[in-house]
Parts: structure tokens; C-alpha cells; sequence
């Protein structure tokens, strides 16, 4: 029997992911470098993720058939500018949080090449194919592996409890931690 999603149960989670042991394992730059190789992957599948749920909602099909929530494809829509196009701090241009992502991970001298690599993958060959490659870390393979478990099952509120609670909610929260422990300066 499924578990009942209370605002109890979601503290618990939250609190237990809180004092996850990786807040203890990041101690330095060469730390955050690995964290961030394995992260960029989940980065890069939040968009997908994102993307999925735009089209359940907010479909960009033609002839435009004008029916659905208008506050729900407005809120999914926002979430895919900002996420998809979002102002650049630096070159006062735009760009995707992924590619602000890989911006920051070369700062700080993380390898972005293998996620590059399975990018390209994914676009040639497809996600599956892409997935068996060894390059990827085992973790961000099975994290990966389970959005699109998600949204190969075609059901929206999954996908969207997906992003919600396991991605909106505690990723600044980790970063903050994770920085303040390897003593980065998270507005540099």
C-alpha cells in the first residue's frame, strides 16, 4: 500500500536528506569537483524533466486547441523560461542553469567533458544508449535512469512530485551547505 504524503512525512525526508553524509564528504575544492561531475548529469535531466511536464501541460502543438489549466501551464511555463533562459550574472546575456552549471564547474576546474559527451549521446544515439555508456557514474546513471522512469510512464503529477519535492526544495539548501564547508563563496 502506497505511504500517505503528509507535510510530516515530507519534513522527515527533508530533514533526513539534510543530514545526508555527502554535506560531510564535499571538504574541499577537489571534493566539490567529483560532486559536481556527478551532479551536472542531474542538472541536465531536471531540464528534461521540466520539459515533460511542459508538454503535458502547456502542449506547443498546432492547431492550438486553447483548453487546460491557464494557471498551471503559466506556472510550468514561467519555471521553463527561468530554468531554460535565465539572465547570465556575468555576460549579462542568457542561459540555460545547465550551462551556468557547467560555467561553474569550470571555474572551479571540474571536467565537463564526459557530460558533454553523454549530451551528444543522448542527441545521436538516444537517452537509453546514452545511459549505458561507462563513462557516466554509476549514482548520476541511476538517477538519471529513474526521471526517465518518470516520464516514460506518461504520468504528470509523478513527474511534477518528482521536481517539486526532490529538486526544488533542497537543492539551494545543499549548495549553501556544501560551499560554506569548502569555504566558496557562493555569489562569486
Amino acid at each position: 500500500m502506497p505511504q500517505t504524503i503528509t507535510r510530516d512525512v515530507i519534513a522527515e525526508f527533508r530533514d533526513r536528506l539534510e543530514s545526508h553524509p555527502i554535506y560531510g564528504a564535499v571538504a574541499s575544492r577537489g571534493d566539490l569537483q567529483c560532486f559536481m561531475q556527478h551532479h551536472v548529469y542531474s542538472v541536465w535531466d531536471f531540464m528534461s524533466l521540466i520539459k515533460y511536464l511542459q508538454s503535458a501541460v502547456a502542449p506547443s502543438a498546432f492547431p492550438w486547441r486553447g483548453d487546460g489549466d491557464a494557471t498551471l501551464q503559466r506556472f510550468v511555463n514561467e519555471l521553463v523560461l527561468e530554468e531554460e533562459s535565465d539572465e547570465h550574472p556575468v555576460n549579462g546575456g542568457f542561459a540555460s542553469h545547465f550551462v551556468l552549471y557547467q560555467d561553474a564547474m569550470r571555474e572551479i576546474g571540474a571536467n565537463t567533458r564526459p557530460v558533454r559527451a553523454f549530451v551528444d549521446r543522448v542527441r545521436t544515439r538516444g537517452i537509453d544508449d546514452a545511459l549505458a555508456n561507462a563513462d557516466i557514474p554509476p549514482p548520476a546513471r541511476t538517477f538519471t535512469a529513474t526521471t526517465f522512469g518518470f516520464i516514460a510512464a506518461g504520468r504528470a503529477h509523478e513527474a511534477a512530485a518528482a521536481l517539486a519535492l526532490g529538486r526544488e526544495h533542497i537543492i539551494p539548501g545543499m549548495f549553501r551547505a556544501i560551499l560554506g564547508r569548502v569555504g566558496a563563496d557562493a555569489d562569486a
